[in-house]
Parts: structure tokens; sequence; C-alpha cells
């Protein structure tokens, strides 16, 4: 009888477990908790499992709740997955995005672009990662990834700020890289300061012009420069020795960016001249003069041409024979003798002059014709003669016939020609009765014909002296552009 009666009344605790409320430190559960906790200084202690651990779980309540010991988190089970307390469902986008250099300084004098490197890393979902660029940049300077911006996953692009050497630019220049993953979206930023140039224009024409005379730069530390030359601007020389356009003695480091929209030309070289002093069957002449640089670099220089750059055309050469006695006391030596000048070489070469001795001449002397100025440049050319020329002497009479002329000057990067003579003598004597006898006088055997000098050459349109050009190849050009030779 004992054992039903016990056995009654734990079947009737149970019934009343079953419908109560639990409290821990608290008399009174809220109505709506099965179990309540309170405490000022304890909290709920949920099992402390690793990935691994949890994962081993066989058949997990739906809703069961854990703590994840390797990512810090609570997770729970929903159903099909483990989620943490943040997230919505098993395939919501959750990553990290991180840059290994928010901050960088781009220096033009080395380099047009710098870089940092974009790191994605994927800890839920499994779906693409886009990542674009947000900035707001001038003409010159652009921004982009180097690679694909879309990442599966996890890896890594490079975010590239590139500034075009010639770029009239500079300062800081933020860009936001955004990352985007269905509804979650981060953001790291990236700045670039860029290094501005010093800015010089040439807006009228210019003789002679060197860059960093011109504008008192010094000469002891790298300087980063544009230089641009205004349209229907001409850069020119006063001396074919002397380049019309040079970068001066700047440091050797130093970066030109040389934006020509106007025209560069080499002084032309002056036609070779005469120098008449008498003598004895003497042929002779002189080359006509080199051409001048049209530009001489003494850094490194960026070129981008849309004018012209001719080297200068050199001179054409001269010729001259003299046929003339020993010297004749109080009179000095007589002289019968020819003299042909070159023309001036492109651009404004000078021509040939005749610089006449002591004593009698007799013949014939011409100078050499100037070459015209600016980018039309037309040669000057050298004087012409086929005509007979009659000299009475008493009853004779000495004819000389020449066939000559002196080398013309050469266009814009061309070289001059030489000049060229031959003659024929021939002496008439009256006799009376008889009447006019004529003899040709034969000219001593490797005299004539005579070609004179060859002239010296042409400018070059760009002289590096072994320094970097960008823009412009080496070779040789005959172009609206370019006229000349660039090269080392």
């Amino acid at each position: 009888m004992k054992k039903i009666v016990t056995l009654t009344v734990f079947v009737f605790v149970l019934l009343v477990i079953s419908h109560a409320q639990v409290g821990i430190n608290i008399l009174i559960p809220d109505s709506s908790a099965v179990l309540q906790l309170e405490s000022t200084n304890k909290g709920l202690g949920l099992s402390r499992l690793t990935t691994i651990q949890r994962d081993s779980i066989f058949n997990p309540l739906k809703g069961l709740t854990i703590f994840n010991t390797q990512d810090s988190t609570i997770e729970y089970w929903n159903g099909d997955c483990w989620l943490k307390v943040w997230e919505k469902n098993c395939y919501e986008c959750a990553f990290t995005l991180s840059i290994d250099d928010a901050t960088d300084t781009l220096d033009r004098t080395v380099n047009d672009s710098v870089f940092s490197t974009v790191t994605v890393l994927q800890t839920h979902g499994n779906q693409q990662i886009t990542l674009i660029a947000l900035s707001s940049m001038p003409a010159g300077i652009t921004a982009y990834f180097n690679g694909n911006s879309t990442i599966d996953s996890a890896g890594s692009v490079q975010i590239v700020v590139k500034a075009d050497w010639c770029a009239a630019v500079g300062g800081n220049y933020p860009i936001v890289v955004q990352a985007l993953c269905g509804d979650v979206i981060h953001f790291v930023s990236y700045q670039v300061y860029i290094r501005p140039p010093l800015l010089y224009t040439i807006p009228t024409d210019q003789l002679n012009y060197d860059l960093q005379v011109v504008n008192g730069l010094p000469s002891g530390s790298s300087q980063f420069i544009v230089l641009e030359i205004n349209s229907s601007v001409e850069v020119k020389s006063t001396d074919h020795a002397v380049p019309s356009y040079t970068t001066g003695n700047l440091d050797p480091n130093s970066l030109v960016c040389l934006v020509n929209n106007g025209d560069i030309l080499g002084r032309g070289g002056d036609g070779g001249g005469v120098t008449f002093n008498g003598g004895f069957f003497v042929a002779g002449g002189e080359a006509g003069h080199y051409g001048g640089n049209a530009a001489n670099l003494t850094t490194r220089t960026i070129l981008q041409n849309h004018g012209a750059i001719y080297g200068g055309g050199s001179g054409g050469g001269s010729v001259d024979l003299a046929i003339g006695t020993p010297n004749i006391p109080i009179i000095g030596p007589i002289t019968i003798g020819f003299g042909f000048c070159g023309g001036g070489g492109s651009e404004s070469g000078k021509g040939g002059l005749i610089n006449g001795g002591g004593g009698i001449n007799i013949g014939l002397f011409q100078p050499g014709g100037d070459a015209t100025c600016c980018i039309g440049s037309v040669p000057g050319l050298g004087p012409q003669a086929n005509y007979p020329i009659s000299i009475p002497i008493s009853i004779a009479t000495i004819n000389i016939t020449p066939s000559a002329h002196g080398g013309d000057g050469g266009p814009f990067t061309t070289t001059g020609t030489p000049g060229y003579l031959d003659v024929s003598l021939e002496v008439c004597v009256n006799i009376p009765i008889i009447g006019n006898i004529c003899i040709q006088i034969p000219i001593p055997g490797g005299i004539l014909p005579y070609y004179g000098p060859v002239s010296e050459p042409a400018g070059w349109a760009i002289k590096r002296n072994s320094n970097v050009l960008t823009g412009l190849n080496d070779g040789t050009y005959n172009s609206a552009q370019v006229k000349g030779q660039v090269g080392p």
C-alpha cells in the first residue's frame, strides 16, 4: 500500500513540474520565459566548441546554440547550416577587405605610376566579390585595377594610380575602393600625392633658347618640368654652332616634358667663300659650313611633338681657279681667275663671300645666295656661269669660257652640294691682211675639270648626348614633323 502512495505522489510532482517555469535567482520568472536567469555578476555559459567539434555534433537540434572558440562568435543551427548570430541565411556573403599601403607618393622624375595591393577574404557564402574604384581625377591621371576586379572567395588585386608624364597637375588625390557582395559593402581608402611639375611656356619666337638659363633654374638638384611651345612659335638660332633649343646645365637626373606645338629650326650653315690672292694654275675652294642642331638635350626628355623639329641644312661649297703672274713691283701680282661661292643652307644660312687679295684681279667672282628663313626656308643657290669673258691685251684677245657653279645650300637636314669648275682658254690675234687667228690653249692635265670640297654635314633634329628620349626613336627622319637625325 505504501508503494502505491509513493508512486502516486511522484507522478503528481512530475505533472506539476511539466507545467512550471524555472527561475534562477528570481522567485517569479516572466510569464513568457521557460527559464529566466538573474545575476549582477554572472552570465550564461554556452557550450564552448571548436569548428571541428561543432561539426561533429550528430543531427543537431534546430536552434541549438554554441560559442565557437575559433571565431569567438555565438553560432546556431538553423536546420541547414551553422549561422553566426548576425547572419540571415546560409548564403549571405561575409568577407574582409584590406589594403597594404593606404598612402603613396608619385614622383614623376622616377615613375609615372604607383600601386597598392587590395586583399579580399570571404568568410561566409559563395558569391563573387566585385571591386570598384571611386575617384574624381583631373585629365592626365587615372586610377584602375591591374588585374581582375571580380574575386571568387579570396584574392588580391593592385589598385594603380597613373599620371601622364606631361600632365600639368599635382597634389593629393583620394581613391575609395568599394567591395560589393550581395547586400554587403565594404570600403578602404587609398590616397596618392602626385608631385606637380614646374610649368613654363614659350609664347613668342625665341633665339638660342636655353631652358635652364632663361628660367633661372638651379643646376644642383633634379627638376621636373613641363615646357610648352605655343602654336606658330618659332625657336631658332643666330649661329649654326649654337642649338636652337637646349635644356642647358640642368641636373642630369631632371626630367623635362617638351610639348612642342610650334617649330624648332636648326640654323643653316653658311656657304663656302673664296679667298683670292693670286697664283699660277691653282684650283681650290671651301667646303660649305655644317648645319646647326635644332635641339640639344642634357637631361631625360619626354617629347610630345605636334609641330616641327628640323635640323639645319649645310652650306654649299665654293670653287675657284687662279691664273696669275708673280709679284710685280708697285702693282703686285696680276691674276686672272674665277671664284664661285656656295649658297647658304636652310634655315637662314648666309651665302659665301669673296675675299679678294692684293694686286690686280681680272675675272669673274660671285658670292653665294642667302637661304630664306622660317619653316618654309628655301636654301641659297650657288652662282653659275657658262658664257665667255673676253680680255683684250694689245693686239690679242684672251677668251675665257667657264663652265662653273658654286654649290647650292642644302634644304633642312640636307648636305649642300660641292662646286664645279671647268674652263676653256682661247687666245685670238688680229694679224693684218690675214685677219683674226685663234688658238686653243690647253689647261695642264689634272687641274680641270675641278670639283670643290664636299660640304660639312647637315644639323641634327635632336642630339640626345646619351640622355634618354621618350616619344621619338633614334633614326633619320624626313617627315613634316621631323627632319634630320635623332640619336645619341
